[in-house]
Parts: C-alpha cells; structure tokens; sequence
C-alpha cells in the first residue's frame, strides 16, 4: 500500500489539531522536495512564509470544526520549497479527530495545476482585465501539467491585417512564419500536427531546435461571419496529440479565452452605444462634445460646422418618421462621404448634425466643405418605394474663437450663424461673428 501512496502524485499527511504533521507519504517530491523523515514532527505552519501562515492555521480549524469525515477544501496554500522559492499547492482535509484509532486530522496535497491557475484568471475577467493579460494568465496555466506546455494566442492587430502574439516567447515558433495556425481562422476544427514531419521545414527546424515535439492550434470564439476572433497555439515537448486530460484542459482555457472576448465585446458595445446614435450610426451629442471639449483642453482652436436639414419638418409631417428615418440616414451618408478622414461628423439631436474639423483649417478651406455640404444635401433623397423627398441644408460655421473659447460657448457660435445662414434662405451658409456674445441670449 505504501508504494501506492508513494505512486499518486500527491501527499497525505495526518497532523494534529495544531497542525503537527505525525506521518507523511506519497509524491513528497512533487509536493516539497522533502523525505517523510523531514516533516514529521514540524509543524504545516512551519513550512509557508508568514502570509500563509493564518491561511493554514483557519483551515485547520475549520477542518476540525467540521462533522466527521467531511472534506473540506481545497484551499490554495503557498509554501516554501526547500530551495526557499515559494511554490503553490491544494490543500484538502478531512476531520478524523473523532476516529479512535485515526484521532487526527488527514491532509491531502496537490501539485499546483493548470486548473489552478485557471480560477485566478477568471476572476481576472470578471474584474474586466484586458485580453492581453488574460491571455498572458491562460499561457501560464498550461505550463502546469495536465498539459505542460509551451503556448500564446494570435489574435489579428488593430489594422485588421497584423497578427498579435501574446505573451511574445521568442523561444517559441510562431508568426510572422507560416504553420498550422494560418488554418484555423475559418475553420470549426483545431490544426493537430502529432509529430512535427508535416510542417513547413523551417518551421520544423526551428522547432526541433526548440525541444518541441507536436503542435496543435485551435480557434477561438468564433464569429458571425464564421471566423475564429483568436487562435491558441500550444507547442508540447512530447509527439502525438494532446492525451484526454491534456486536452479538456487546453478546452477550458479556450473557454476562458472566449468568455474574456465576449466579456470585453459587450463592455466596448456598452462604451460604444453611449456615444454613438443609434439610428445613423454616427457619433452623438455627447461624443461630439467630449471631442470639443479635448480640442479645447489641448489649446486649440477648434473649427466647427452646424448643420440643419431643411425642410426635414415637412417630410416628418407629410409621410410620417419613418420616412423622415430614412432621410436621415440618407443624410449621414451623404455628410460622411464629403467629410475628411480626420473630421468628426455626429448627429446632435433631431435633423441636427455637426462636424469637428481637426487642425488648423482656413476660412476657404470651411467655404469648401460647407459647399460640399449644400451641394450633397440639396439632392433629392430616397425615403423609399422609389419616393424621392426634396431637402436641402444649412451650415452654421464657427472659426477663429479666442484660444480657450468653452465648447458650448463655440457651439454656441456655430448655432447661431447657422439661424443666420437659414434667414438668408435655403441651401446657405454663414460664419459666426467672434464678437457676438452667444450666452446672452
């Protein structure tokens, strides 16, 4: 039986209410790199650093408070190896105290594992980590057995073209180099490669260079438009595919790694419907003054273009909001199309739309845009079952402010050049006067 216990890659230990550890056996140098010899008769709290040390010492009391035969656990405990590294176990007890020939506490001991690790990196995520640090944390559980391997994720970069590896082991083959992580993307199924002769040979080399003996990929969290949002990449030492407990292990870190990018998915649709319109998909009023607001901040002198649609009311009142609806998003369209990629376009409220130019633009430079503007929106528009409407707009400009001018006092400008522009008449525009004080009335 002894060679049993010393067989399964834990330890038992019966101890004392006070921890006195009173007969050891199993994995011992899986555990604490110690003989039986070396334990019995120390103390469990003599063999953690001080932070661990009410951690144990609760858990045994709990253990012997508990009915008998109850397990209690597990219970993550980090204790000091004999080469004085802190190393991490889980710690099951069961209460004997009331077995008269036991009359003890039986502790049982686990290596850390991948699923260890696992739990700290979900709470990671419910906490709202980022992707980079919870793929960084996942990596790291899978170097623990079951799997113990070598791994990152890819994901693709913020230009939609680059490939992102994290963590960045250069020890470790991967991208930019072709391999069996270029075919899971728009695939259901994980790339296995049980021995290494089927990759690309200098794949293969660097990889036997690297003590590697397989490789297998698997996609990650696929999407609407059937591609993988992330790919796990996972280099083992040994040939041949992942054993069954290597391989539900590597699935939940791929849950894991899927539930992260929903999670961060949703919290970026949260952020982004508070500033985008629903109905033009442009930004709204509240993101088109956060980004007037920064420009003023920043001591620049931010240039601004009210837009109003006009006759937008009649079509509202003659074929009803749906139609005025569509006009609407007619009308975004249209604004964006004339735009600068580096300008600001939003939808204010209504038939109300403004654009925040960046840098510094000139008087001709606004001319032109808000002719573009005119000349884009005095098009007839389509509501619909082939029904044209006939609008128009009007541009209120706003230039040239006094540096530190507030962002509602230079919206303010803008506001009332463009009822200015709409006094002249259809399809105009006009530039605020700097010297008119707006806040009067």
């Amino acid at each position: 039986m002894e060679r049993v216990l010393t067989a399964l890659p834990a330890v038992s230990m019966i101890v004392d209410r006070e921890g006195k550890i009173l007969y050891a056996t199993g994995s011992l140098s899986l555990i604490a790199s110690r003989g039986s010899a070396d334990l019995v008769g120390t103390r469990l709290v003599d063999h953690v650093d001080d932070a661990e040390r009410e951690v144990v010492t609760e858990l045994l009391k709990v253990i012997s408070e508990s009915r008998q035969g109850e397990i209690i656990g597990p219970a993550r405990v980090t204790y000091l190896d004999v080469d004085e590294k802190r190393r991490t176990t889980a710690a099951w007890g069961v209460n004997c105290l009331g077995d008269d020939e036991i009359d003890a506490i039986v502790v049982m001991l686990l290596p850390e594992s991948s699923y260890d690790r696992f739990d700290h990196v979900l709470m990671s995520v419910v906490s709202g980590t980022s992707l980079e640090l919870t793929f960084s944390g996942l990596a790291q559980a899978l170097r623990y057995p079951p799997v113990s391997a070598e791994s990152f994720f890819l994901m693709g970069g913020a230009d939609d073209r680059s490939v992102i590896r994290v963590p960045d082991l250069a020890e470790v083959p991967g991208p930019p180099g072709l391999g069996p992580w270029d075919e899971v993307w728009t695939t259901d199924e994980p790339a296995i490669y049980r021995n290494l002769a089927d990759l690309p040979t200098s794949l293969r080399d660097s990889a036997q260079r690297a003590g590697f003996g397989s490789v297998a990929c698997f996609p990650i969290n696929r999407s609407v438009d059937g591609r993988a949002s992330a790919c796990l990449v996972v280099w083992s030492r040994a040939g041949g595919p992942p054993p069954l407990n290597s391989r539900m292990a590597i699935d939940r870190a791929a849950a894991i790694a899927a539930l992260s990018i929903s999670h961060i998915s949703v919290e970026a649709g949260l952020r982004d419907a508070a500033y985008r319109d629903s109905l033009t998909g442009l930004g709204n009023r509240r993101c088109f003054f956060e980004a007037l607001e920064a420009q003023v901040l920043a001591g620049e002198q931010p240039a601004v273009l009210y837009i109003d649609l006009d006759g937008f009311k009649a079509v509202n009142d003659s074929l009803g909001h749906l139609a005025g609806d569509a006009v609407l998003r007619v009308a975004a369209r249209r604004l964006f199309s004339v735009m600068r990629p580096t300008d600001e376009l939003a939808r204010l409220g209504g038939d109300e739309f403004a654009v925040l130019c960046a840098g510094a633009v000139s008087i001709d430079q606004m001319t032109m845009i808000a002719s573009r503007i005119v000349d884009q929106l005095n098009q007839p528009l389509s509501v619909g079952d082939g029904q044209n409407v006939d609008t128009g707009a009007s541009v209120g400009i706003s230039l040239g402010l006094p540096v530190g001018t507030p962002a509602d006092s230079i919206l303010g400008h803008a506001d009332r050049a463009l009822y200015e522009a709409k006094a002249q008449g259809r399809g105009r525009w006009a530039f605020a006067d700097p010297k008119v004080d707006v806040s009067a009335g």
